[in-house]
């Protein structure tokens, strides 16, 4: 995942499992996705869309 949004143009992805199986998706110091909101892990296309955010 990190590999894609790098090819996509992100400089910067951290990737970072929490407590509790919470998944977040950081991307240039901005967290773009946290599974604690959603319930669930983000879809292809979510993570292709996280840079237009």
């Amino acid at each position: 995942m990190r590999d894609h949004l790098q090819k996509l143009g992100a400089n910067d992805v951290e990737l970072r499992p929490g407590k509790s199986g919470q998944f977040d998706i950081t991307v240039d110091g901005a967290l773009k996705y946290t599974r604690s909101k959603t319930g669930r892990f983000p879809t292809d296309h979510e993570v292709d869309g996280l840079l237009a955010d």
